[in-house]
């Protein structure tokens, strides 16, 4: 009786355009209107299949009708997660609860697999099927793996960019220990069936580092495999250069190594000590094995930091100085970083000199037979650039080889080549103006001179700002004539030495996200577009400020500036270079 209901309500809800096998041909209007009651009728026994399946949820009815009616559900709309959460509750309650045996369930879970692969005949890229199928596979007694494996070589036939189903095919893969050789190799036909399947790329991408590790970390790969896959995704990417898929596989293996953690600059400014470091780090929470210590002629000193942004993350690090510190002009400093009980990196100096740093390397470090390689790749470049000079692809990889093969003597062509860039492909203008500024910063911090304490980045055609941290200690900061908005504020929070800021001639229209800059002294912001007064308030954490420069800027003419100022910014003396 049971089933009979059950199968009499699917009926209905699936057969409701049946014409008993007779095809009616009506006028344009009529067959509308058809269709719209058609639809209406639909729907509703739809909304009364699914109040059906939460009724008997609710009222904990976990058998066998609860299953069939939200199959006939999830077959026409296999993205309603509810409905695969009741499944799964019923399934574990026939295993925990009415204890069925291990092959009626192994039947059941089966089943599922067979209902989740006809749901996908609605929507191969159904999120709840594609994760309930993990489930299904997790929870089965015997699970098929190898069926598993095929399916997903069936689905990646029918749709090759179908991303769920290769995030599925590294589930198999994982728990059924398939060898990456395998999956590489898996990987490397479906490339040469299509060169613009990105997922392959992507897939490959995630197999070589396990199959080929380059035994000195500095490459992605080992060196003899990067310089083969440079030559076939080369291969691929003059296939077709507007086919990005091969582009960004080669940006991967272009990607610069990623420097062991250290420090690169440390500092003692008033009471205070400054760390930088080369990577973002955490030394707060429970969970952080990372700490620094200050030593002083043998003695340590545990302390605590802060971060300078404010957050959990950060480069830049500072903490007061222990009170029974005494530093003579001769005493030995040596900041040490661990990571549990084991040493890092230290940077050691004499108390009289106040500060340590490493140069930074912004160079790719490639060996000479990879920087061959990449040469006759850059030859290329220039060769299709030649018949298609707008080639945006082509363009960006000769940027990003450029700096690969040798910053210094690239670096006029690759502002040209961003400039281009930028009038060809002006949707991404924003990323390409990046990119210049990143390069630009380096360029800059290359010559910078650690003697002099003050660094000009000034009409640079800066959008955005890069490597701040290696910048802790420097005195004089100008940024005039750039094209910085108010969203590059917060990235200057590690210039806690800087006692001058120049900020004028930019974009910016608000001072929030300043951040807090205990040493500066004058800031200038003249002919910006700050619009509002009110905007002073967001320099209150600038304790020492003396001058502050908002000159040809809207809020200038306000009337309440002065005011505002005198009362939010007590230790300000100048106000557009006039005394207060």
């Amino acid at each position: 009786m049971l089933q009979n209901r059950s199968n009499n309500f699917i009926y209905a809800l699936f057969n409701v355009e049946s014409k008993h096998g007779r095809v009616k041909t009506k006028g344009s209007a009529e067959d509308q209107e058809s269709k719209r009651k058609e639809r209406e009728k639909k729907t509703k026994l739809y909304r009364l299949g699914i109040d059906r399946a939460f009724t008997k949820h609710q009222a904990g009815e976990y058998d066998e009708e609860a299953l069939a009616i939200t199959a006939q559900l999830l077959t026409a709309n296999p993205d309603i997660t509810t409905l695969w959460n009741i499944r799964r509750e019923v399934l574990l309650h026939f295993r925990d609860v009415d204890q069925r045996t291990e092959g009626e369930i192994q039947d059941k879970m089966q089943g599922e697999l067979r209902l989740i692969e006809q749901c996908f005949r609605a929507n191969p890229k159904s999120y709840g099927g594609w994760h309930h199928r993990r489930w299904v596979l997790d929870n089965m007694p015997v699970p098929i793996w190898e069926q598993e494996l095929a399916l997903c070589s069936k689905f990646l036939e029918l749709d090759e960019r179908n991303f769920l189903c290769w995030d599925y095919r590294r589930f198999v893969v994982e728990r059924s220990q398939v060898p990456a050789a395998d999956e590489f190799e898996f990987s490397s036909q479906k490339i040469l069936s299509n060169f613009s399947n990105y997922s392959s790329w992507h897939y490959r991408s995630r197999l070589l580092p396990c199959i080929y590790p380059d035994p000195m970390g500095k490459l992605p790969i080992e060196e003899k495999k990067h310089k083969e896959e440079l030559e076939l995704v080369q291969n691929a990417a003059f296939t077709d250069p507007n086919d990005q898929s091969p582009w960004f596989y080669q940006r991967w293996l272009l990607g610069r190594t990623l420097q062991p953690l250290m420090l690169s600059q440390v500092h003692i400014f008033r009471d205070l000590v400054c760390a930088s470091l080369n990577h973002s780090i955490t030394f707060t929470g429970n969970n952080s094995e990372m700490h620094l210590e200050i030593t002083v002629e043998g003695q340590n000193f545990r302390t605590t930091w802060k971060s300078t942004n404010g957050q959990q993350y950060s480069h830049v690090w500072i903490s007061s100085l222990p009170k029974e510190l005494f530093l003579g002009d001769k005493s030995t400093v040596v900041v040490s970083l661990y990571r549990g009980t084991a040493l890092v990196h230290y940077l050691s100096f004499k108390s009289e000199d106040l500060q340590a740093s490493v140069k930074p390397q912004f160079s790719a470090g490639f060996s000479e037979g990879i920087t061959s390689v990449l040469q006759d790749e850059l030859d290329s470049c220039m060769k299709l650039l030649d018949l298609e000079p707008d080639s945006k692809w082509t363009l960006l990889t000769s940027v990003l080889l450029m700096q690969a093969i040798d910053r210094q003597k690239y670096q006029d062509d690759t502002f040209s080549k961003l400039s281009q860039l930028i009038r060809v492909d002006p949707h991404r203008s924003g990323y390409f103006r990046d990119l210049w500024s990143r390069y630009k910063m380096e360029y800059a911090i290359d010559k910078y001179s650690e003697s002099k304490q003050n660094i000009d980045l000034s009409c640079l055609n800066l959008t955005s700002m890069y490597h701040c941290h290696y910048l802790s200690y420097v005195h004089t900061v100008d940024l005039s004539n750039n094209n910085l908005s108010c969203r590059s504020l917060p990235q200057l929070h590690p210039l806690q030495c800087c006692q001058v800021l120049k900020l004028e001639n930019n974009n910016i229209e608000s001072l929030r996200g300043m951040p807090t800059l205990m040493s500066l002294h004058i800031l200038s912001l003249r002919s910006n577009i700050i619009s509002s007064a009110e905007e002073v308030k967001f320099l209150q954490l600038c304790t020492h400020l003396s001058s502050v420069d908002l000159s040809d800027n809207p809020a200038a003419k306000d009337e309440m500036l002065q005011e505002l100022v005198k009362t939010f910014l007590l230790s300000v003396k100048m106000l557009n270079m006039s005394p207060l």
